[in-house]
């Protein structure tokens, strides 16, 4: 009776519901970004203070893990018990010895170069480069 149409109502109330959404979602994003850069300056500034070089697991609970720690090489166990530091390495020995670990892309690359051949050979085709 009271003259107004209820779908008007509904639509208003679902395009002001979208807009207090993408304005709740603009200003988290903010708050993170700003907040997220805030908070790890601390961790940025000692992130090179500490390196793993290389982890060797023994068991599930067990492994070895090789650390650059202040300009020292160390080798470290870690078990049940906790962490305990074995012995101190030679750094110029340990950095002759280290081989590099693909990166992530890299793999994918080559993932994907491997799948074109495979499909190309397939087919009796050359690879596209």
């Amino acid at each position: 009776m009271n003259g107004a149409p209820a779908a008007g109502c509904y639509g208003d109330l679902l395009v002001t519901s979208l807009l207090v959404l993408g304005a709740v979602c603009v200003v988290a994003f903010v708050t993170v970004r700003l907040l997220g850069r805030w908070l790890s300056t601390g961790r940025a500034r000692g992130a090179h203070l500490l390196d793993v070089v290389a982890r060797v697991p023994l068991e599930p609970r067990r492994s070895l893990y090789v650390v650059d720690v202040a300009g020292k090489t160390l080798l470290v166990g870690t078990s049940e018990m906790g962490l305990s530091v074995l012995s101190e390495l030679d750094a110029a020995e340990v950095k002759a010895r280290v081989v590099p670990a693909p990166s992530f892309g890299d793999l994918v690359r080559a993932a994907w170069s491997r799948r074109r051949e495979r499909k190309a050979a397939g087919e009796g085709v050359a690879p596209d480069e």
